[in-house]
């Protein structure tokens, strides 16, 4: 009725008239924003249980909260090559222009906070800095290696310290670590070693990654993803400890390898089946019919015009399409061939062991379930 909402109305501009306490004001207003940034499910103890005062940290954790926030503000302080020496006392920054390309972070990142996903602003800061500092150093590259771009690939939560990730493009890759020059025949290898410059990713060592705990500390090279490491990892469940050195000790599967292999090994399977791009943003061109090699590029001129942030939030399931290959019972993108000849009485005969990949381009919704148990 009428007359309750005027009544409401006169009891919010009395609301607003008040004199409220400062600290109690802002101690709602953060309670209130807790609320609308965690969304919880509404109990009879929750309000009781947010409105507890936070304890006070001790002189021994603020001490270690500053060692941390200066560790991340080192980011912002590197030495400039071929500079002029600075003045006593003072310190440079990292070049205004580093060779590489960081594409817009800070663009992209301000797309996923209007998602409900992001780091927040500072956060997406010193994240920028930090990729920059990466660009800055190369740090993990053997000789003839050349690093063209980095850009955020995501943050996994670790029980110790956590893992942000950096995916980079590198010219003239080697493998890491280098292959043998006569490996057993039983072994499968790792797929070939990419470039990065295409748009459908054809291998699941495509592009390099890089781990750093939080931003302003070091970068580490994460090793080339391995068949027998992708095919554990299926099946493995286990948390991450933020120690790449850390062995795995499992039960349900032995795992070739430390924690930097798992998480690498998860890295390629997050991608072959969650790299996707808009239905006509590429075109499939192999010939099927007559055998030929996948051939996957970008859409012919004119025939994909772009899209707005708004249009892609509205596209619907079947609007995207998967942009990588998917990996193989075998651990690998590319089928391996173990050495299997046809027999002379039927040189047309084919590998009765040959895995195919699912189609280049499939729908999200509608292509099969991955080759295990439990999807990525």
């Amino acid at each position: 009725p009428k007359t309750a909402i005027d009544e409401r109305g006169k009891h919010l501009m009395a609301m607003a008239t008040m004199k409220v306490d400062p600290e109690l004001e802002n101690l709602l207003k953060e309670k209130i924003l807790h609320l609308v940034d965690t969304q919880p499910r509404i109990e009879p103890d929750l309000l009781e249980v947010i409105s507890m005062p936070r304890p006070t940290p001790t002189d021994e954790e603020q001490a270690a909260h500053a060692q941390v926030m200066l560790a991340k503000g080192r980011v912002f302080k590197q030495a400039i090559p071929d500079a002029p020496p600075p003045e006593e006392g003072a310190e440079e920054l990292i070049p205004l222009e580093v060779e590489g390309n960081l594409g817009d972070l800070l663009k992209d990142m301000a797309l996923l906070e209007r998602a409900g996903v992001g780091f927040g602003k500072e956060e997406n800061f010193r994240l920028f800095l930090a990729l920059k500092e990466l660009l800055h150093k190369h740090p993990g590259l053997a000789e003839g290696e050349k690093l063209l771009g980095a850009k955020l690939w995501g943050k996994v939560v670790g029980v110790q310290s956590d893992y942000i990730i950096a995916e980079c493009v590198v010219e003239g890759r080697v493998a890491n670590p280098p292959l043998p020059e006569e490996p057993p025949r039983s072994d499968v290898p790792p797929d070939p070693v990419g470039s990065g410059a295409g748009d459908f990713v054809t291998s699941s060592n495509e592009f390099v990654y890089y781990v750093t705990p939080a931003p302003g500390q070091a970068w580490t090279r994460l090793p080339d993803a391995q068949p027998g490491c992708i095919r554990a990892a299926r099946v493995v469940r286990k948390y991450f400890t933020g120690e790449l050195t850390t062995r795995m000790s499992t039960t349900k599967c032995p795992f070739p390898g430390t924690e930097g292999d798992y998480l690498r090994a998860q890295i390629a399977r997050i991608v072959s089946d969650c790299r996707v791009a808009p239905h006509g943003h590429l075109a499939d061109r192999t010939a099927y019919a007559e055998g030929g090699a996948l051939d996957v590029s970008l859409s012919d001129e004119g025939s994909f015009l772009g899209m707005t942030g708004q249009a892609l939030c509205e596209l619907s399931k079947c609007a995207w399409v998967h942009s990588a290959l998917s990996l193989l019972p075998q651990g690998r993108s590319q089928y391996y061939n173990y050495g299997w000849t046809p027999p002379d009485d039927n040189p047309e005969a084919k590998d009765p062991r040959k895995e195919t990949n699912l189609h280049a381009l499939r729908s999200v919704p509608l292509h099969p379930t991955p080759y295990t148990l439990h999807p990525t």
